[in-house]
């Protein structure tokens, strides 16, 4: 398999850091549909400013910390 995209690193520290155990956990967390998770993953989605300032202001992470997780 592959090297994981960057888009990956970003969900999955999310989900590392605050214990979500699947994608639709990570979605309720995210107040995203899980069909968004799901395209983030795959990469049919980018991840525009409005998931990059939901998972700020969700999670307090610093913005050019979160970019620094994207591709």
């Amino acid at each position: 398999m592959g090297v994981p995209s960057k888009k990956h690193q970003l969900l999955d520290k999310i989900m590392k850091e605050y214990k979500l155990k699947t994608d639709a956990e990570l979605a309720r967390f995210l107040e995203l549909k899980a069909s968004q998770i799901s395209k983030l993953r795959h990469n049919r989605l980018p991840v525009g400013a409005e998931t990059i300032l939901r998972v700020h202001d969700i999670t307090g992470w610093e913005i050019k910390t979160i970019k620094g997780l994207l591709p």
